[in-house]
């Protein structure tokens, strides 16, 4: 991959926490292990696939939905040694699926390829990890092309053994319609 995305990263012995303007196109963005072959839009009804409707799970992937169809977007990762809150209150749409990493470290990639935050090791390497996914202002981004951040997004993470995906909280109509499908 040819650059990376400019980050800030902070935290504790805890939990690491990353924040970027991270691009997207296509209105969605990806998470993978450390096997550079994966590609991942996974089906929501196929078989192996976890679906939360904006977070869609497979072996090793991650398929993140958001509200702005080109641009870029607050993205907030967190790395966590124990299960965190839900951050029910700051953000509209909150959503969690089961994730099983085949090799660490895992990276958050564009669309497209170019862009990428690469995740520190993660607490217990490779093994079945919780993803929960939030989301603010998808339904005043929806479908944009823009040059200003619009809506926010913030990635848990944590390990945990697998589990079925759950809908913490579904504000927006744009989860809605996902979760539908």
């Amino acid at each position: 991959m040819s650059s990376t995305v400019e980050t800030v990263v902070s935290g504790d012995s805890e939990n690491t926490v990353i924040r970027a303007e991270f691009p997207v196109n296509y209105a969605q963005f990806y998470l993978f292990d450390g096997n550079t072959y994966r590609t991942v839009h996974p089906e929501p009804k196929a078989p192996g696939v976890s679906n939360a409707g904006i977070l869609r799970t497979v072996r090793g992937g991650a398929h993140l939905v958001t509200g702005l169809y080109l641009g870029n977007v607050d993205l907030t990762v967190s790395l966590h040694h124990h299960e965190p809150e839900p951050l029910l209150e700051e953000y509209e749409d909150v959503v969690e699926a089961s994730f099983q990493a085949d090799v660490d470290p895992i990276t958050v990639i564009a669309w497209d390829s170019t862009k990428y935050i690469a995740l520190p090791q993660l607490p217990s390497k490779a093994g079945w990890y919780r993803l929960r996914y939030h989301a603010r202002n998808m339904d005043q981004a929806f479908d944009l092309r823009s040059t200003e951040i619009i809506d926010a997004f913030h990635l848990q993470i944590w390990a945990a053994p697998p589990g079925d995906a759950e809908v913490l909280q579904v504000v927006s109509d744009r989860a809605r319609r996902k979760l539908s499908r």
